[in-house]
């Protein structure tokens, strides 16, 4: 009787666990990171009799999660992947929007400057035009700062993101390790491991993934090793490392992220990947940067060819023109510890690019890093004031005095949107005018003639009025040749790389000459016709140059001109080059991390399927279990009715 009663209370036992833990299941519905708990029922041993093995009843085995490990992992790996890519295509969408705005940008800014220029070529005495010009000018300078400004801001937000993230990782860490700790008390135990700490185990994971890529190793303890970036161990049983933001040594507005393990500091700043953390760093590096960088350039490609021009020319009080742009200079940033210097300038605009570099010094040779790529860049030149190294745009001259260790960081156009600025204030100041004028000799008897030509090399600040001679003849001598017959001492001719050309030269109707004057420039201007024999042609000081728009439509035609990235672009092609670069980016961005938000999606519901609360499936389970619950009592009555009838019959 005794067994029959027995068996019945293991049943009752076993079905009550069950409705107990169906209940928890119910109870955790909408609790995050809950796994759907089951009971797992095992036969007891069964009695031996001379009729056979009898069953004894039940016993709860376990109770255990329904959770796949390799489900969890799917979960997490994209859940960092969406995030990267999610962050990146939010923060590269601030820039698109705003550089491909035509009015929040720079395009309509740029567009109006250069038409004030052809305004003042249309009529250069004009002080209206001009005083409109030095306005847009104006506007397109402070365009750039506030452009540069606002990256910057972007830049200060980003770094502010990179501290909290950081923080919320090492708070997550260190649950994790206490979590393991708790994990650690448990194994062995009867009972094993609580289902609700392993949960909370795998939630804390699971957040931990939407800030970095995330792996697991699981320890024989039941505890779990973690993980991130690349494979950086954060977490080791009940041991924890901290991450930290730190600057650059070089370049304090570039944040970098270290790992301190066991009292070293590593920096594991291009381990970091995935995760909004990663996202963070690429938008960062490269977004962020190179669309910074290729203001830069754009401001100082602007900057010091519209300089170049302008120097060329006269403004309307017949003064030498100067600088119209103050412009940046490349920066270069440099650790304490370096024993000599470095200086850099700009050796052409045209080549420029929008990287970063590092330059080197082993203690007998300088190398050259580009830190986009991380390839070599060959450096012309000894890297002395007068026979610089040349390399992407830059000029560089290292000083006496370097070590070997010693490393310069090289942002040749970070600055340049920053530092753009009008110098020129009063609009008589505009250099419209040419600085040279030509004419034919009034007693030639042919046909040839010289064009307006342009002084196109400004080096010194001598006009031919103040030279002896005071102007340059040139004369036509039979057996077509042109001879410079009355000029400046060390007046020559050069050809297109400034090689002296002896005098006389070939005459070629259509063709191009260069005169280089000493203390002035180089000047260029075209021969046509057919000159008689002694026909002369003369070069002379532009008196007071009012009238003359030849060097405003030089600046006019920059507009139209390929001057950047190599001599293949104009300033709007450059800059819709950035504009493609990041939109082109953005949008890849975008359509990436909508492709992984799908796959994270069916990842999810596919954990869900095995680990997630069902509510009608658990209302079944009650019903099904309250009934076993209910027949295993009946046992038990049925158990007590025998029991009474055997003792009614033993009293009679």
């Amino acid at each position: 009787m005794a067994s029959i009663i027995n068996t019945g209370i293991s049943a009752l036992n076993a079905f009550k666990r069950q409705l107990e833990t169906t209940g928890h299941n119910i109870a955790n519905v909408n609790t995050e990171g809950y796994s759907r708990q089951s009971v797992q029922f095992a036969t007891r041993p069964p009695q031996s009799t001379a009729q056979g093995q009898i069953g004894s009843g039940v016993d709860v085995a376990s109770v255990y999660r329904n959770y796949d490990q390799h489900l969890a992992t799917r979960v997490r790996d994209y859940t960092s992947s969406y995030e990267e890519f999610n962050v990146y295509q939010q923060r590269a969408s601030q820039i698109d929007n705003v550089i491909a705005d035509a009015s929040a940008g720079l395009s309509d800014t740029l567009q109006q400057f250069f038409a004030s220029v052809n305004d003042v070529a249309d009529d250069p005495t004009s002080i209206p035009a001009r005083s409109v010009m030095l306005n847009r000018a104006d506007q397109l300078t402070d365009r750039f700062n506030a452009l540069n400004r606002w990256f910057e801001d972007i830049r200060s937000q980003v770094n502010s993101d990179l501290d909290r993230e950081v923080n919320e990782i090492n708070a997550l860490a260190q649950s994790l390790a206490e979590v393991n700790s708790r994990i650690g008390t448990f194994n062995g135990a009867v009972g094993g491991i609580p289902n609700d700490i392993l949960d909370e185990r795998d939630k804390l994971i699971d957040e931990l993934s939407h800030f970095t890529n995330v792996t697991t190793l699981q320890q024989s303890d039941g505890s779990m090793n973690v993980f991130v970036g690349t494979g950086q161990a954060l977490v080791v049983g009940a041991n924890y490392s901290r991450l930290a933001v730190v600057n650059n040594p070089q370049a304090t507005d570039h944040k970098e992220i270290v790992i301190q393990q066991s009292g070293v500091t590593v920096n594991v700043t291009s381990q970091m990947t995935g995760g909004s953390l990663g996202g963070l760093m690429r938008f960062r590096n490269e977004v962020l940067d190179e669309s910074q960088n290729a203001l830069g350039r754009m401001a100082i490609g602007i900057a010091s060819f519209f300089n170049g021009e302008h120097r060329t020319g006269l403004d309307l009080d017949g003064q030498l023109g100067g600088d119209f742009f103050a412009m940046a200079s490349p920066q270069v940033l440099a650790p304490a510890s370096n024993a000599g210097s470095v200086s850099v300038g700009f050796d052409d605009p045209a080549d420029l690019t929008t990287h970063e570099y590092q330059l080197d010094f082993n203690g007998a040779t300088w190398s050259l890093t580009d830190l986009n790529s991380g390839g070599s860049v060959t450096m012309t030149g000894a890297g002395t004031a007068g026979n610089p190294f040349v390399a992407d745009g830059m000029s560089i001259v290292v000083g006496a005095g370097a070590a070997a260790g010693d490393t310069y960081l090289l942002r040749p156009t970070r600055a340049g949107a920053n530092d753009i600025d009008l110098l020129v204030s009063n609009a008589r100041d505009i250099a419209a005018a040419d600085v040279v004028s030509t004419s034919n000799g009034a007693a030639n008897t042919g046909t040839g003639s010289i064009g307006a030509g342009a002084l196109t090399t400004r080096s010194g600040n001598t006009k031919l009025a103040s030279m002896a001679p005071s102007s340059i003849t040139l004369t036509y001598q039979a057996g077509n040749q042109l001879a410079l017959t009355a000029a400046p001492a060390g007046t020559q001719f050069v050809d297109a790389n400034g090689a002296a050309l002896a005098s006389p030269v070939a005459f070629v109707s259509g063709q191009t000459y260069r005169v280089s004057i000493p203390n002035l420039g180089v000047f260029d201007f075209e021969m046509t016709g057919n000159p008689a024999a002694n026909d002369t042609f003369t070069l002379a000081d532009n008196t007071g140059g009012v009238g003359d728009n030849r060097n405003a439509r030089r600046l006019a035609d920059m507009q139209n001109t390929d001057l950047m990235l190599g001599g293949t672009a104009s300033f709007a092609d450059t800059y819709g080059a950035l504009i493609a670069d990041v939109g082109t980016k953005t949008h890849q961005a975008n359509n990436n991390a909508t492709v992984q938000q799908h796959l994270l999606g069916q990842a999810e519901a596919a954990k869900s399927e095995v680990s997630g609360v069902n509510l009608d499936e658990e209302a079944a389970d009650l019903v099904r279990f309250q009934q076993a619950y209910q027949a295993a009592a009946q046992v038990i009555s049925v158990a007590n009715s025998l029991f009474d009838s055997l003792l009614g019959a033993v009293r009679r």
